[in-house]
């Protein structure tokens, strides 16, 4: 008996197609209807490509994740977890979206258990235990994906075309409080400067799950 047909046209767009669309609305936002539209057709056609919206999610977050930098063996570990803060930073701004996203999809850690690996075995070489590693890639990812929401927020325009940085410095008016808003709110120093502590203090003490 000849195998039976698949019903349907088929798609005039790739899966890679699919994953640039959903990507483009916002990695934690898009809807299926949106990515239809931003291809040119109808959400029936998405679906054949994709069943569900989680596993388009979950293409996106391997996306993102095949793009993260891996320290080269013998990389110190200082320089292997600036490396991945700095690759932590950059897929939330090449991935619009994805620091909530990884925050409201607790599966999302698992899509880059190669990249955990590689960082694992590198830290592993220079004498630290496996929940060692865990710990330390763990609290600067936190650290980092933490600050980019901060950061989005003041970066953010409302439909009067004010940031959220103008917001804050429009409710502090001219009182006088701890923390004064600054430019450097929409960008990575501050950041920077707590990876840089977070590494200072592994040196003297590195703890584990």
């Amino acid at each position: 008996m000849p195998a039976a047909r698949a019903l349907g046209r088929r798609p005039s767009f790739t899966a890679q197609d699919v994953v640039a669309a959903a990507i483009a609305e916002g990695i934690d936002r898009f809807t299926l209807s949106a990515v239809a539209e931003r291809l040119g057709v109808v959400p029936a056609a998405i679906y054949r490509v994709f069943p569900s919206r989680e596993g388009l999610v979950i293409a996106c977050l391997d996306a993102a994740g095949g793009t993260i930098a891996v320290p080269e063996p013998g990389t110190h570990w200082r320089e292997s977890l600036r490396l991945w803060a700095d690759e932590c930073w950059r897929v939330c701004e090449d991935y619009p979206g994805l620091s909530r996203l990884v925050y409201a999809y607790p599966a999302a850690p698992t899509r880059i258990a190669r990249v955990f690996d590689v960082y694992a075995a590198n830290l592993s070489a220079q004498g630290r235990t496996t929940r060692q590693s865990m710990f330390a890639l763990d609290l600067v990812a936190d650290t980092v994906f933490a600050s980019h929401l901060g950061v989005e927020a003041m970066r953010s325009v409302d439909q009067k075309g004010r940031t959220g940085l103008d917001r804050v410095r429009d409710a502090i008016g001219g009182s006088t409080v701890l923390f004064q808003p600054e430019e450097s709110w929409t960008g990575r120093r501050a950041m920077d400067t707590k990876v840089e502590f977070i590494l200072t203090g592994l040196a003297q003490h590195w703890p584990e799950f």
